[in-house]
């Protein structure tokens, strides 16, 4: 469950969802399925819009968010290993979803 990330670091990502052109973000991976341990990384499959053209700076935003934690992000698209997807798709807790009257 997504009650292993701080309140903070949730609101946090929200936030850069809203401030970028970001669909959908995903914890995935070891945090979802509730088996993180203290260390473990903090995996997010980002679905962005059409025209999302800021991989760099929002990688770079969410480094610096307070937290020592390492962050793993993919950016999901249609090159996007299926496999993956499917994994995403299983354990996945959506963390932020744009809301319609957001476009």
């Amino acid at each position: 469950m997504p009650q292993q990330l701080s309140e903070k670091l949730m609101q946090a990502i929200q936030v850069m969802g809203r401030d970028y052109l970001i669909r959908k973000i995903v914890l995935f991976g070891s945090r979802a399925r509730g088996e993180a341990k203290p260390t473990s990384d903090i995996d997010l499959a980002v679905y962005a819009l059409p025209g999302f053209t800021d991989q760099g700076r929002f990688a770079s935003r969410l480094d610096d968010l307070e937290t020592l934690l390492k962050i793993d992000l993919v950016y999901v698209d249609e090159a996007t290993d299926r496999k993956l997807l499917d994994n995403i798709r299983q354990e996945g807790v959506v963390i932020y979803e744009q809301s319609s009257n957001q476009v």
